[in-house]
C-alpha cells in the first residue's frame, strides 16, 4: 500500500510540474487541432493568453495523476499486464478528468472571458452531458495511449537497461512519442467535440466525416509533430 500511495504522490507532483511547463505548447496545439473549415482557433485566439484554461488544468493535475498511477499500480498488484493496467488507469482517471479537460479546451481557444462564463455556457447549452463531450474518444485515446507506450517502456527497460537517468529518460521519450503520434487522429476529433458550441458536429461519427470530407487523412493529424514532441520531452 505505501509503494502505491509513493507511486501517486511521485506521479501527481510530476504531472503538477509538466503541466505548467508544456501548457503554452498544448494550448498551441489544441488551437490547430480544433479549428475547422469555419473558424481557424489559432488565428482567431492568437491574442489570448496561452496560459489561458490552466487554472482547471492544475486543479485536476494532480488528482488525475495519482489516480492514475495508483489505479496502475493496483492493477499489476493484482496481476494485471502493464497493457490493462494501463487502459484501467486511463479509464477510471477520465472519468474524474474530462468536466476538466472541456473547460480547459473551451477557454484555450478563447470562447470564454473566465471560467465561471465557461461553466455557465456548457451547462446552458447542453446541460451535465456537455462536460463529458469527447468522452468517448478520449477513452479511446488514452486506453490505446497506454496499451502502447507502457509495454515499449517496460520491454525497453528490459532491452536497454534502466540504469541511470539517460536510460530513463529515453525509453520514455520513445514509449510515449510513439504512443502519442499513433493516438493522434483520437486527439484531433477529442479537441474538434470538447470546444465546439451549437453542435457543429453532431456526433462523433459525424465529425470524423466532416474532418475526412474537408481535410482527408492528413487532417486526423493535425498538430502531430507538436503532440509527439510534447509528449515525448514529458
Amino acid at each position: 500500500m505505501d509503494q502505491i500511495f509513493i507511486s501517486g504522490i511521485a506521479g501527481g507532483s510530476a504531472g503538477i510540474i509538466t503541466d505548467f511547463i508544456f501548457f503554452p505548447i498544448e494550448t498551441i496545439k489544441t488551437r490547430i487541432q480544433a479549428s475547422n473549415n469555419k473558424i481557424d482557433y489559432f488565428k482567431t485566439a492568437a491574442k489570448v493568453n496561452k496560459y489561458k484554461g490552466f487554472l482547471s488544468q492544475i486543479t485536476v493535475s494532480f488528482p488525475s495523476a495519482f489516480i492514475f498511477f495508483s489505479t496502475y499500480d493496483t492493477s499489476k498488484k493484482y496481476g494485471c499486464s502493464h497493457m490493462l493496467a494501463g487502459a484501467l488507469g486511463e479509464f477510471v482517471t477520465n472519468i474524474f478528468r474530462n468536466p476538466f479537460e472541456v473547460v480547459k479546451n473551451q477557454m484555450q481557444v478563447g470562447l470564454d472571458a473566465n471560467v465561471r462564463d465557461t461553466l455557465r455556457s456548457i451547462y446552458y447549452g447542453q446541460g451535465f452531458r456537455g462536460f463529458y463531450a469527447g468522452f468517448t474518444t478520449i477513452i479511446l485515446r488514452e486506453i490505446p495511449f497506454s496499451a502502447i507506450q507502457f509495454p515499449i517502456y517496460e520491454n525497453m527497460k528490459i532491452h536497454f537497461g534502466n540504469d541511470d537517468f539517460g536510460d530513463h529518460a529515453l525509453n520514455g521519450a520513445v514509449a510515449g512519442g510513439t504512443a502519442a503520434f499513433l493516438t493522434t487522429p483520437c486527439d484531433v476529433v477529442k479537441s474538434k467535440l470538447m470546444t465546439q458550441r451549437n453542435q457543429f458536429y453532431d456526433s462523433l461519427r459525424g465529425c470524423i466525416k466532416s474532418i475526412y470530407e474537408t481535410e482527408g487523412i492528413l487532417g486526423f493529424f493535425r498538430a502531430a509533430h507538436i503532440r509527439t514532441m510534447q509528449i515525448s520531452c514529458i
